[in-house]
């Protein structure tokens, strides 16, 4: 009863390594161009088998295919399709209607006015003015055009022109504040910085979504393969079983062992059935980044599945290449760029902010020029055909709080900019650190757990072959199974990790590949 115990425990240690090994996923050769790793093939010792179709559950399949499916083919597939990056770049769409309603401050203006007196003094006006604010150096200038006739009382004389109206243009330019900026040109400056800032957010989700689905992917890819490590260990099971019953038949084997055989089977086929609900799991998981062309989701068939985890050894870490993916880091990581930018918009603030503590002095001249015949009358209503003037104005708020305080709001905007930039570089060399250190870690597991696989399916082999000598029994054999598959497992484990980690280097590094 205790080695019945034992055997049963020591397969639910086995079938949690096999079932839960692989919940994540994995990029690729992004570390080989950081110059981070060198290649080195060696064999995992894996068994392939073939894999149960997932199941359908109302979302779009791909049609069997014997092509294995890539990480870069999921990656293209987002980049094409995935919601989520689509809707993100829509930023630069919103960011672009941002600059266009802040130009609108800049458009030519163009006012009319109709007025028809009545009373003791008839007569009719019309005008009409156009006005064009200036984007460099402030102010504006306008031309105009009016006509007046009829009766005006003495004190309106200025409203009667002659017979073809009367023309005129001018300009007011600001002479200290709102000189060398304004609100006008402010927000047009900051609605252009926020349109560049779109593309840093933009390339961050971009790399926070490859990697998701990198990782996805392999994933899908590591639960197949610890598939098929359930499904090798069950066909053992269930031909040796066949065979125990045919010895039983003959009364070579007593009926325990037989009974014992089916608990094993009984067993294995449980942990096989667990793995393909995860691998199921995976492939709907793979199939929020895999998309057809319209977009819609697509669940990898089975045979898509490559044949095999990795053949071959992963690269090899190279620790002493740390500070140089920490200087690529620095200049590749969107998030950097975009402190740049939000700096630049609050230097904006200050510049505004710091203009406004200036004097109001405008400067302007304008000019009037009547056409036709000239008016008739004398005093008042004396002939002014032609009219010039020129002015200066002065506004001076004494205490200027406003001003004042949104030059301290700046202020103290870009200082907390500054800070939060020197964190953010300080997290992004810790993320490179600490996946460079994982790479290496992790590798050295995947290299003892090659060096376990061998020597426990070595042990399993000969525990069999002294099985059929019939100088061991069953419950040494499945010992034995079960220590050689929980060695695979923990090779799939460790490569799947491995893998993981890589994915996270490769978005460290601000890169998409």
């Amino acid at each position: 009863m205790r080695l019945r115990l034992l055997s049963s425990r020591v397969w639910g240690i086995a079938l949690g390594m096999i079932v839960g090994g692989c919940a994540s996923p994995l990029p690729e050769d992004a570390f080989i161009r950081a110059r981070l790793l060198t290649p080195e093939p060696v064999e995992t010792g894996t068994t392939p088998a073939e894999l149960p179709a997932a199941p359908r559950l109302g979302l779009v399949e791909q049609p069997g295919s014997e092509v294995p499916l890539t990480p870069k083919e999921v990656r293209d597939s987002v980049e094409r399709h995935f919601p989520l990056l689509l809707a993100v770049e829509q930023d630069r769409v919103i960011a672009a209607g941002q600059v266009l309603a802040a130009e609108g401050a800049f458009d030519l203006n163009l006012r009319s006015k109709y007025t028809n007196q009545f009373g003791s003094f008839e007569n009719d006006r019309f005008d009409i003015l156009a006005e064009q604010p200036l984007a460099a150096g402030g102010g504006s200038i306008f031309t105009g055009y009016r006509f007046g006739f009829g009766s005006f009382p003495v004190y309106y004389g200025d409203r009667y022109t002659a017979t073809g109206g009367e023309a005129r243009a001018g300009i007011q330019l600001p002479l200290l504040r709102d000189s060398a900026i304004d609100r006008r040109r402010a927000a047009l400056r900051q609605a252009q910085i926020q349109r560049n800032i779109a593309d840093p957010v933009i390339r961050r989700a971009r790399l926070d979504y490859h990697r998701n689905a990198t990782k996805t992917y392999w994933n899908w890819v590591g639960v197949g393969e610890q598939y098929r490590v359930a499904d090798a260990l069950n066909r053992i099971a269930m031909e040796r079983q066949k065979g125990l019953e045919l010895q039983f038949k003959q009364g070579q084997v007593n009926e325990f062992v037989v009974i014992d055989g089916r608990r094993i089977l009984a067993e294995r086929e449980g942990a096989l059935f667990g793995t393909e609900r995860r691998w199921q799991q995976a492939s709907f998981e793979v199939s929020l980044f895999l998309r057809d062309d319209a977009g819609n989701p697509v669940v990898p068939d089975a045979s898509r599945l490559p044949k095999g985890f990795p053949t071959s050894a992963p690269p090899i870490p190279q620790a002493d290449k740390l500070a140089e993916s920490v200087e690529i880091a620095f200049s590749q990581r969107p998030e950097l760029v975009r402190f740049g930018l939000l700096r630049e918009r609050a230097g904006v603030d200050l510049a505004l902010a710091q203009n406004q503590t200036l004097p109001g002095l405008n400067a302007g001249f304008a000019g009037a020029q009547d056409m036709g015949e000239a008016k008739k009358g004398s005093g008042s209503l004396a002939p002014d055909l032609s009219t010039f003037e020129g002015f200066v104005s002065l506004d001076l708020p004494l205490q200027r709080r406003e001003a004042r305080g949104r030059v301290q709001m700046a202020q103290g905007q870009i200082a907390q900019l500054t800070a939060q930039e020197r964190f953010a570089r300080d997290q992004i060399r810790a993320e490179v650190q600490d996946a460079v250190s994982g790479l290496d870690r992790t590798y050295q597991r995947w290299t003892r757990a090659v060096q376990e696989l061998k020597v426990s399916q070595r042990v399993a082999e000969l525990e069999r072959e002294r099985f059929r000598l019939g100088q061991s029994n069953l419950l040494e054999v499945n010992l034995r199974e079960l220590a050689a598959a929980q060695a695979q497992a923990k090779v799939i484990e460790s490569l799947t990790e491995y893998f993981r980690t890589f994915a996270d280097y490769a978005a460290a590094i601000g890169s998409t590949e």
